[in-house]
């Protein structure tokens, strides 16, 4: 073979590794759940599946492990029906159980109101993908259960854009950003326990609670709750009587077991959300709430970025060691601050 042939092969493997490589984006024919999906792979191997549709209490992006495992919630048995703890709690979501408005108080965290309000994907803007990352961005209409005198039932027209990596090739990225347009004037409100930006583990977790365990900056948060089950981090301290500056709460990592594995899912909270407080429980479900007022065509933006990575068990079960603790949030601190770093861009 002369130099030039061989030339020729190197190129065309190469392009057959890059093609082979890309991320793509591509709708499920027949997900194995009620609604649609459209699934994200990298390597031809699941990374993500964005859940809407019939059938689905709302939007919610589910993760994959290693093997190719669900590491987030479904909320529903094989026939469709609610099942495990907590089945409104899905994947990567978001929502509020009191939304206030002329419509009334709408709950759009379980609803499960008859008739309910809904959370509706309206259209897809994008579906890509490429060498290194995959995108999805979503319009979804936030409809309460009943209409004013125009005949209108919309709360909150959303755009929802998720940006899906693995910058190092191991750890799965989330970066998910979120503009929320008020349709009337309306306040978001609830509770810390009900409302925000969340990750929900797999039910499994559920049944293993006593085996999970977190990590949060700032470590003095008070959740207000009492599912802290085996937290690595325990409140020192009740939190101030005055608001927290949103700048303080930075990040919160879960450690959780799927089968014989072991994985973290951290948020990272952008200094520029309205964050007010940090909300975990046990069973694997945690994130930031806060409460806001939005008149009528007023928009909000946020952003989040979730990493979810595999691990090495606890040395100290049901928590890490002291090491462990010390590597994972030297880890979590470097990711907050090139978070912010890629926020600035």
């Amino acid at each position: 073979m002369n130099q030039k042939s061989l030339a020729i092969l190197v190129l065309l493997f190469s392009f057959a590794i890059s093609g082979h490589a890309e991320w793509t984006v591509q709708a499920v024919e027949k997900p194995d759940h009620p609604g649609k999906a459209v699934e994200v792979k990298a390597y031809g191997k699941p990374v993500a599946r964005l859940v809407y549709g019939d059938g689905q209490k709302k939007p919610y992006l589910h993760v994959y492990g290693e093997a190719g495992e669900l590491l987030t919630n479904s909320g529903l048995s094989a026939d469709g029906k609610d099942s495990g703890g907590f089945p409104h709690h899905r994947g990567i979501y978001i929502g509020w159980n009191k939304i206030t408005s002329n419509l009334g108080s709408q709950d759009l965290w379980h609803l499960n109101s008859k008739p309910a309000p809904q959370m509706v994907v309206s259209e897809f803007v994008k579906q890509t993908g490429g060498k290194d990352s995959a995108t999805i961005v979503a319009r979804i209409d936030w409809r309460a259960n009943k209409k004013d005198d125009k005949g209108s039932d919309l709360l909150i027209s959303e755009t929802r854009t998720l940006v899906i990596s693995k910058p190092d090739g191991k750890r799965t990225q989330v970066d998910a950003h979120f503009t929320l347009q008020a349709a009337r004037d309306l306040e978001l409100g609830g509770d810390l326990q009900h409302a925000g930006i969340h990750f929900r583990a797999s039910n499994e977790v559920n049944t293993r609670a006593k085996e999970t365990s977190y990590l949060a900056d700032p470590t003095n948060r008070e959740t207000k709750g009492k599912d802290f089950g085996a937290s690595a981090v325990k409140p020192k301290a009740k939190a101030p009587a005055q608001a927290t500056q949103k700048s303080e709460l930075k990040w919160c990592r879960l450690l959780f077991p799927i089968g014989s594995r072991w994985y973290s899912a951290i948020e990272l909270n952008s200094p520029g959300n309205p964050s007010e407080e940090l909300s975990w429980r046990d069973y694997g479900r945690f994130g930031y709430f806060f409460k806001k007022k939005l008149q009528a065509a007023e928009t909000l933006d946020l952003d989040y970025r979730f990493i979810i990575a595999p691990e090495e068990a606890p040395a100290s079960k049901p928590a890490p060691s002291p090491e462990q603790a010390a590597k994972a949030t030297a880890q979590a601190q470097a990711d907050y601050a090139a978070f912010v770093k890629s926020l600035a861009k």
